[in-house]
């Protein structure tokens, strides 16, 4: 018995290691946006973006000093417990993106290889004082245009844009949706270490029905009645007003 206990034991510090993830990172990005995220709601937020010519991470302002344990407890309050209006985080590793959420009590995620098809434009503009050349790319049900440069050598960019001959510096749909724009690059050398063995890993079809569920049903809520139920389900559909204009309006294509 202590036999096999030991050995569930190192399978299961095997499994946990290996969801762990580090790279060293050469770029430090700070992009602002403003997004759509509803018919009649819009919203600026601050997104952060480490990475090297390989791997990235991405995510809004509050998550990324959450993950990178940077935002400590203020007055005895827990600040970790913020979330942003963007709630996703992305980890790209070895040609994998991995998305993954805190929903509620639950953490949840997904992986997926991206395949971008770009169009290389000979159309450039100044961002920040560099300049940088136009692309395109059609992706999630929008066609996006990029503005990058050549002069920082790392292809990444906002969310899952990558593959570019440079940095992203401004990322937009033509329904301008969502739009980011660099606001700051500086070297960044810290390594990154962040482990997604706490999070449960799903096929991105059923991620994306756990997420909506967690977020807009009662799922994980205990039974409601009356008065509360009634007010409770008006929240919700407030909420699924607010909120339904995804970024992957088709998140198969």
């Amino acid at each position: 018995m202590k036999k096999l206990l030991l050995l569930v034991a190192l399978v299961l510090s095997l499994f946990i290691t290996a969801q762990k993830i580090n790279f060293k990172p050469t770029v430090k990005v700070e992009y602002n946006a403003s997004l759509k995220l509803g018919e009649k709601y819009r919203h600026d937020q601050k997104f952060f973006l480490i990475g090297n010519s390989e791997d990235y991470y991405f995510a809004a302002d509050q998550n990324y000093l959450n993950d990178t344990k940077q935002y400590k407890a203020k007055n005895g309050i827990d600040l970790t417990m913020l979330r942003d209006y963007f709630k996703e985080r992305l980890i790209e590793k070895n040609g994998i993106t991995n998305v993954f959420v805190n929903v509620i009590d639950s953490k949840i995620r997904y992986q997926e290889k991206v395949v971008l098809k770009w169009v290389l434009y000979s159309d450039t503009k100044m961002i920040n004082g560099v300049k940088c050349q136009m692309a395109a790319t059609n992706k999630y049900g929008r066609r996006w245009i990029a503005y990058f440069s050549k002069d920082y050598s790392q292809p990444v960019g906002p969310y899952k844009f990558t593959g570019l001959p440079g940095l992203i510096f401004e990322l937009y749909d033509t329904r301008d949706d969502y739009h980011f724009t660099l606001a700051k690059v500086e070297k960044y050398t810290d390594e990154f270490e962040f482990n997604l063995g706490q999070y449960k890993n799903f096929d991105k079809a059923k991620y994306l029905k756990a997420k909506y569920n967690y977020e807009f049903t009662p799922a994980g809520m205990p039974p409601m009645e009356g008065d509360m139920k009634r007010e409770y389900d008006s929240a919700l559909e407030k909420l699924k007003v607010m909120y339904n204009n995804p970024l992957e309006l088709k998140p198969f294509e």
